[in-house]
């Protein structure tokens, strides 16, 4: 104990924490009591009055209502992102033997992003998912960074409870589980052996499951268990999106079994589709009633079997209709077009009337949207340049391999892994779908300024 509190760099720890600290509560002052867009307002919605109206997950409506019931509005849901984020930062120096005066100049430089200062404040679950996945990664670097020492269980289960609802806020969030217990396994294995060590991440993995289904059957608003058909939902629309994709570039490719179902259906995505598609986001198919009113006519079996057939029989056509979607997603060649902040509340009407709350375009929201503006079309805002900058981070760490450099390692592989998932799910350029990307890259800039030495300690 006495060596860590002698440990060098003390004063660039506290430093640094004050500087987080007063980071936090400048993004509550700019961002309370939140920024909500169309699907934030929805998600309230459900929460408060227990009934879905959306297909995105139903956990966070939930958390949404949870936090509402304890203090009306959104300002909760706001503390608890930035909390989480903030709190996962000032973590970090206590995983260390060591603070370098140059995570303070770090830590001042990037707070200065839109990512940190304004997007904590906007109510997304893309944003809340973040935050627990790199506040769980966090917690499992600061469990195994003593090799002296056997994990703290409050550490392991903590983590395993972020990332239970991080899965639940994205349908594809579990898949940071995976690198974090490989992680955990490779960090302990010089102390209980390979065996040893992989036994326990996979009774951690275990719990985490364990969490989710638990987590998912309370966050249901039908009742405890109901099954929630908003998965389905999503992956139909999906399905559609990546046929009038197929259609758009290939037109002459038939689609039989929806001919079958509908030949009027058939004829009519074949004809149009080049004129519907849009491989900036799906919405541009609900603006043509006719393709909608067809398609309704078709059952989901027909469909999946239809795109099935798109992938197995014709999939040079369907990599290049995912292919497209994904430049999007990860590259943003319009950034304005791919919603790259959101600050106020707008939403429906009817949804705002219900939750006694009006529409906000402030002053102070008009400051914050141009500030952010400095940073679009620069690498500070660059799904790309973040993912070189984690990408470059994550071998760094691999190659001085402290105990507590693999969970932040993992941080950086499962970032990565997350955005490569989107080449197979991208349905718009929305900049936030990818935001993990950004903050996971700042964390490990942070966390190697916090040490920069490439020996190990």
């Amino acid at each position: 104990m006495s060596q860590r509190i002698q440990a060098p760099g003390v004063a660039a720890r506290w430093t640094l924490r004050l500087i987080l600290l007063g980071a936090l509560l400048l993004m509550l002052r700019l961002n309370l009591p939140g920024h909500l867009t169309v699907d934030s307002v929805l998600a309230l919605h459900e929460g408060r009055f227990g009934v879905r109206t959306t297909w995105n997950p139903a956990f966070f409506g939930w958390l949404l209502g949870v936090l509402d019931r304890i203090h009306t509005g959104t300002a909760l849901a706001v503390g608890l992102a930035g909390g989480l984020l903030f709190g996962a930062w000032a973590l970090l120096p206590s995983v260390r033997q060591r603070t370098s005066w140059l995570a303070p100049i770090a830590a001042l430089a990037l707070v200065a992003l839109p990512q940190v200062i304004i997007y904590p404040g906007i109510v997304w679950k893309d944003v809340q998912f973040a935050v627990c996945a790199v506040a769980g990664f966090a917690l499992l670097a600061f469990g195994v960074r003593d090799p002296a020492r056997s994990t703290p269980w409050i550490s392991l289960v903590a983590a395993a409870g972020l990332f239970a609802v991080a899965g639940l806020l994205r349908q594809n969030g579990l898949l940071l589980a995976l690198p974090a217990a490989l992680a955990f396994a490779w960090a302990r294995s010089g102390v209980r052996g390979w065996w040893r060590s992989s036994a326990v991440a996979v009774g951690w993995l275990a719990a985490v499951a364990l969490l989710t289904f638990i987590l998912s059957a309370v966050a249901q608003p039908q009742g405890m268990g109901r099954p929630d058909d908003a998965g389905a939902k999503g992956v139909r629309i999906l399905q559609t999106y990546d046929l009038v994709a197929a259609s758009a570039i290939d037109p002459d490719r038939p689609t039989p079994h929806i001919d079958r179902a509908s030949s009027v259906a058939g004829a009519y995505l074949r004809g149009q589709a080049g004129r519907i598609y849009s491989p900036e986001r799906v919405d541009t198919l609900g603006l043509d009633p006719d393709l909608a009113d067809l398609l309704r006519q078709v059952p989901d079996e027909i469909i999946r079997e239809e795109w099935l057939e798109l992938v197995t029989e014709d999939t040079g056509v369907y990599l290049e209709a995912r292919a497209l979607a994904f430049q999007q997603v990860i590259g943003t060649p319009v950034i304005d077009r791919c919603l790259p902040l959101s600050v106020g509340v707008d939403g429906p009407p009817e949804a705002l009337v219900a939750l006694k709350m009006p529409r906000r375009w402030s002053r102070g929201d008009q400051r914050l949207y141009n500030y952010a503006t400095w940073f679009m079309g620069t690498p500070a805002m660059s799904h790309l340049a973040f993912g070189l900058v984690a990408l470059a981070v994550g071998i760094v760490l691999l190659v001085r391999r402290d105990p507590a450099d693999l969970p932040m390692a993992g941080l950086m592989a499962g970032a990565l892994g997350f955005t490569a998932s989107f080449f197979a799910i991208s349905l718009a350029c929305d900049y936030r779908y990818l935001y993990l990307l950004d903050v996971a890259a700042i964390t490990g800039v942070l966390y190697l300024a916090l040490d920069p030495r490439l020996r190990r300690a």
